[in-house]
């Protein structure tokens, strides 16, 4: 497998909405989806080379995987914050060295069944001048990061208001009753995203190499609706290889260490190894029969479901979402479909006896994904994230001071 991360640049208002468009304001995602991409791709490619062989593998067979382009700098890409993330619940972003992540301490107090680990005012409380005095607590943040694990630096989007209205075409006048508004981001912003493409070296190789020669520096791309009144005009501004994190092992030893240096300041020993499961995009699950998943806890079929024997759920922090679409070949609307969404965690503690298998399998988890529609960058998920145990282990060290 080979992944390359894409740099594109919106040089129009870019409308990409967030529900089907049945009343007269239709809200605005913030980031570029994997589908909208791949089928902007796709277009492109049809336009410039046809539905050649590489056409049917990278498309039709699902070799290429378009993750979801989230708001960026034309270095650095950015990462969604976990539904796990606590910031400052007054001055949210102006207090940017209150954010801290809650999932660990959440799974603390679930296996001590008492709340102490949660009220501890050091960590409740945000940290910054005159809020301790003033009680002024944490609270879920939301919103896009730029991080290399040392130093973390907000990125967001700006949107504006389109409005227009209908026209009525007998008399080429305002139709009446037909005014709508819609949410765009604003011209400017980069986004930044990884294309994996599936298959051995070589094949992989070649196929990477003809996607980068559709998509050249410089050229443009149509995304989102209103592409024929000018919006989603994008251009692409990078090809580059992906920035490089901490491995699995290592990531699996640091979380694994964050917990005992918790549950030890708390008066109790983890019994077995844990590990955390972050979700980067929606994730599509269906039962045997076929049933959409939106929920883990309580389930029999955890392990077929996740692929994952020995492991069992101690916590979870989910964010519901409806994952919609359009089938352009068909011109119709793809089956909404209930998701676990995008910013989701799950704790997990695993038994000793199946910890090699467990990690065999994160990591193809990792290179893989999860559940359905993968090539649309559904099911992208990242295992033991240093955003969950990066905050504990400074807070474990300034205790020690």
């Amino acid at each position: 497998m080979i992944e390359r991360e894409l740099t594109l640049r919106n040089l129009s208002p870019l409308a990409l909405h967030a529900e089907r468009s049945r009343a007269q304001f239709t809200p605005g995602l913030d980031y570029i989806p994997g589908s909208a991409l791949r089928g902007a791709v796709a277009a492109c490619y049809l336009q410039s080379h046809g539905p050649d062989d590489d056409f049917q593998a990278l498309f039709v067979a699902g070799q290429a995987s378009f993750a979801d382009l989230l708001p960026a700098t034309d270095r650095r890409a950015g990462r969604l914050l976990p539904a796990t993330a606590r910031l400052c619940k007054r001055y949210s972003w102006d207090h940017a060295q209150s954010l801290t992540d809650s999932l660990l301490r959440l799974a603390l107090a679930d296996e001590l069944k008492r709340v102490d680990p949660l009220e501890e005012e050091t960590w409740t409380l945000c940290p910054e001048e005159k809020c301790p005095e003033y009680r002024i607590k944490r609270d879920r943040a939301s919103g896009y990061v730029i991080s290399d694990y040392r130093q973390i630096q907000r990125v967001q989007t700006t949107k504006r208001l389109l409005t227009g209205t209908s026209i009525n075409r007998a008399t080429g006048t305002t139709q009446s009753g037909m005014l709508f508004s819609q949410e765009a981001i604003e011209e400017g912003h980069c986004f930044r995203g990884v294309v994996r493409i599936a298959g051995d070296d070589d094949a992989a190789d070649s196929l990477s190499r003809r996607l980068e020669s559709v998509l050249q520096v410089g050229g443009w791309l149509r995304i989102g609706a209103g592409r024929s009144r000018g919006l989603g005009l994008v251009e692409i501004v990078d090809w580059s290889d992906p920035w490089p994190g901490p491995s699995l092992e290592a990531r699996w030893s640091s979380f694994n260490q964050a917990v005992a240096a918790l549950w030890r300041r708390y008066g109790a020993e983890p019994e077995k190894a844990c590990f955390s499961l972050t979700l980067e995009s929606h994730l599509l699950l269906r039962d045997e029969a076929q049933w959409p998943v939106s929920r883990l806890e309580k389930r029999a079929d955890l392990g077929s479901l996740l692929g994952l024997e020995g492991v069992a759920l101690k916590r979870h922090v989910i964010q519901s979402a409806i994952v919609r679409g359009w089938n352009a070949q068909q011109g119709l609307p793809k089956e909404d479909e209930p998701a676990l969404g995008r910013g989701s965690v799950f704790f997990f503690s695993v038994e000793t006896a199946d910890e090699t298998a467990v990690r065999q399998r994160l990591a193809e988890i990792e290179a893989e994904g999860l559940g359905r529609r993968r090539a649309e960058g559904f099911g992208r998920v990242s295992v033991c994230d240093p955003f969950h145990y990066a905050f504990v282990i400074q807070e474990m060290q300034e205790a020690k001071r």
